[in-house]
């Protein structure tokens, strides 16, 4: 059994839907690029000489992009991922900025009272507010956000997906545009990569067993390289659109929620932290714990072909402090609607074995 890592693709499974993001998505203007980070890339192109406030803990994909044209200033994020919000005023008030870039970690929406301060501030101080849905998308479409981003190749078996997306009355502001603006209708089609091929050749492996397994992971780590250095922006490939038009969001939903339930309780029992408060309700991109020696368990789990990601390596000169040590001791747990109750189960008997390696967990009391 795997649990986790990039998507395999069965295509003998799709089965057209109506219940797909694009309809989810229907009461917005939606422009649907290769990726978040094009989404992020025609935003960062609008703002273009603006400050922006950032939180430290972010991934390093979103800093580089607005860095290209906008100055950005950090502010700091609690371990629990929630915003200091009097260092957030601060911080608003001693630089003159008028935009800000806000995010609900791990599909945890933050607090009420955040977004209300948020909202004030849009009236006190003028700001726009990037909202960045990657991991909340399904939880919240939006919240304060003016303009909102979403990264959808992590959500679904796609080879590229993002989108930017905004109120109907916010577009004609957003289309007026600066003089020499890039166009923001009629991107260009991202052309289809090879990382289809290589959802296709894991579903391969893993279902009939074809000695494939090194040929496809190196295929996603080019493709995945090909997307770092990429500054062009495109728009969702015709077989992505295409994709997303037979994976139907309620299911995914549903399926997201009883995986992070059967997790949250079995966790609760051997004593993890979970980084995050989370909500029976919300739906989870993954369920992140902190663990003392992260990097020997997430060893010790990829020995059993369990595959968690670390959200995100940061890799920034400001990941000091409470910014670093969230890095180094988070890992998210996969609960994607790939699994079950079976793979829940497997899961959590591997991360109760590691214990047993010195890897495994000790709470670290209040965070």
């Amino acid at each position: 059994m795997e649990v986790g890592s990039e998507f395999a693709l069965d295509v003998l499974q799709l089965r057209e839907t109506s219940d797909t993001v694009f309809a989810y998505l229907k009461e917005f203007h939606a422009l649907y690029t290769d990726s978040g980070r094009s989404a992020l890339r025609l935003l960062s192109d609008f703002l273009a000489g603006a400050k922006i406030l950032v939180p430290d803990y972010i991934c390093r994909s979103v800093t580089d992009v607005l860095s290209e044209t906008c100055t950005v200033i950090d502010y700091p994020v609690s371990r629990r991922f929630l915003a200091e919000l009097d260092q957030l005023e601060e911080l608003i008030q001693k630089h003159s900025v008028h935009v800000l870039y806000f995010m609900h970690y791990f599909g945890a929406l933050q607090p009420e009272e955040t977004r209300r301060r948020i909202a004030e501030w849009k009236e006190t101080y003028g700001l726009t507010v990037i909202e960045d849905t990657t991991h909340s998308l399904f939880t919240a479409k939006k919240t304060v956000g003016d303009y909102c981003i979403a990264s959808l190749r992590k959500w679904f078996p796609i080879p590229d997906g993002g989108v930017l997306y905004m109120d109907m009355e916010q577009r004609a502001v957003f289309m007026g545009g600066n003089a020499g603006q890039k166009p923001k209708e009629g991107l260009k089609q991202k052309p289809v990569s090879g990382k289809v091929q290589a959802m296709m050749l894991k579903h391969l492996f893993l279902t009939e067993g074809l000695d494939c397994n090194a040929r496809y992971r190196e295929m996603f780590a080019k493709e995945e390289e090909a997307l770092n250095v990429q500054k062009g922006v495109y728009g969702i490939s015709v077989l992505s659109r295409l994709l997303l038009s037979h994976f139907p969001v309620a299911s995914m939903c549903k399926r997201r929620r009883d995986n992070a339930a059967l997790l949250r309780a079995g966790l609760k029992r051997l004593g993890y932290q979970e980084a995050v408060e989370t909500e029976s309700s919300e739906v989870l991109l993954a369920l992140p714990v902190y663990v003392p020696k992260r990097n020997a368990l997430r060893q010790r789990l990829a020995e059993q072909k369990v595959y968690c990601a670390v959200h995100w390596p940061l890799e920034r000169p400001s990941a000091a402090g409470e910014a670093g040590w969230m890095e180094n001791h988070i890992i998210s747990l996969p609960i994607d609607q790939r699994y079950g109750e079976k793979e829940m189960g497997y899961l959590l008997k591997c991360l109760e074995e590691s214990q047993k390696y010195g890897t495994g967990i000790e709470r670290f009391g209040s965070l």
